[in-house]
């Protein structure tokens, strides 16, 4: 398992030293911008420049016919989609910390900060990470990677969409469509984490009746 999972950050070295360069110039930039309601966004971005990195690793490995030769190993297609998977977390999870660390750079340059406009960043960045990879790599799984950036870019505006339903149908709960109410970010936030395991099952089935 580890080497698997030590294999897609292979495949993704270049671009993911990008994603933490820029990530790491973003942590700074509260000292430029000094903006409270600019911060969200910020984190947001900071947690999906992580996961865009995830279609260039399945290309990759596609390219070096990896998908094949891993058929070979002896171990279970659970197993093989579960590395991936848990690549998939831990990059949500650079971008996260990437986030609170802009977060410690706030309260170090003694700015005033909202706490649940912070939380929805982290929220909102999380639904749409977590959303886009697995609606994404499934599709991907099924049709290949030529068209990769098109289907992470649909599975993020399916994403976004998902956050304005979940607003919508909020909205006599919360008096208007609000996205950035702390119970649309919650209430996205548990979808995304529902459809994380889902995709994992949808796409350990894709794989089992794929052929290579």
């Amino acid at each position: 398992m580890k080497g698997l999972i030590r294999n897609n950050f292979y495949s993704m070295e270049s671009n993911l030293k990008l994603s933490f360069l820029m990530a790491a110039a973003l942590v700074f930039s509260p000292l430029i911008i000094n903006n409270a309601s600019i911060y969200p966004m910020i984190i947001a971005v900071q947690v999906f420049l992580f996961v865009v990195n995830t279609g260039t690793a399945l290309h990759a490995d596609e390219v070096a016919k990896w998908d094949k030769f891993e058929r070979t190993l002896p171990l279970k297609r659970s197993t093989m989609i579960g590395a991936k998977y848990i690549a998939f977390a831990i990059l949500i999870f650079c971008g996260l910390f990437a986030g609170f660390c802009t977060v410690i750079c706030v309260i170090l340059s003694g700015q005033t900060w909202n706490g649940l406009s912070i939380l929805w960043g982290y929220e909102y960045g999380l639904g749409l990470s977590v959303i886009s990879v697995s609606l994404m790599y499934p599709v991907i799984l099924k049709i290949g990677t030529e068209k990769n950036e098109l289907v992470l870019l649909l599975s993020a505006f399916a994403a976004v969409c998902l956050m304005c339903l979940i607003a919508a149908a909020l909205s006599p709960v919360t008096g208007e469509m609000n996205l950035q109410h702390p119970l649309t970010g919650m209430i996205n936030s548990f979808a995304a984490l529902l459809m994380f395991p889902i995709s994992f099952l949808v796409s350990v089935s894709i794989h089992k009746n794929k052929e290579f």
